[in-house]
């Protein structure tokens, strides 16, 4: 039996478009880091009008470290990217934890934080969900931001307690 030999256009070929499938696949997981200035908010509690934020994202291939910095007061949280949870401090104070994934050109951070909303009422748990998506040209971010309360989910009858926001930032 005569076994048959690829021919050499073929084999490259074949390695051209593994590498273009390897780069298609490498550009979902977009490098977020820099500085970013807030330019424009719809309806984010957080955000007084007037006030300047900027966001400083340090990503390794581990984590995501976000340095949210407001009126004179930063606020620092390292999202793991590898399924684990990390711990996070909410701008507020209050503790919980966090994790980060990439999904599609999006990046996915989660945080769930226990609260007390009433100082002799019962804790809650708050889940925040942001979707970052940077712009093709990398120098636009805007970050979504939702939040529910999963041990309420059902009895709430889809009220939503939190309306969602979204932030658009500026790289420096």
């Amino acid at each position: 039996m005569v076994k048959k030999i690829a021919s050499p256009i073929f084999c490259l070929l074949l390695a051209v478009l593994l590498g273009l499938i390897s780069t298609a696949l490498a550009t979902d997981k977009r490098d977020f880091s820099g500085l970013y200035t807030l330019k424009e908010k719809t309806k984010d509690p957080q955000v007084q009008k007037g006030e300047v934020w900027t966001l400083r994202v340090i990503q390794t291939p581990a984590a995501i470290e976000v340095t949210r910095i407001g009126e004179g007061h930063q606020n620092v949280n390292k999202f793991p990217l590898d399924g684990s949870e990390g711990p996070y401090v909410s701008p507020g104070g209050p503790t919980g934890t966090c994790k980060a994934q990439f999904k599609s050109k999006y990046l996915i951070l989660d945080t769930f934080v226990t609260t007390r909303p009433q100082a002799n009422g019962p804790a809650v748990q708050m889940h925040t969900r942001e979707r970052w998506e940077l712009s093709p040209d990398t120098k636009t971010l805007k970050i979504r931001s939702d939040v529910d309360f999963p041990q309420f989910t059902g009895t709430l009858n889809g009220f939503q307690v939190v309306e969602p926001w979204s932030e658009i930032y500026i790289r420096n």
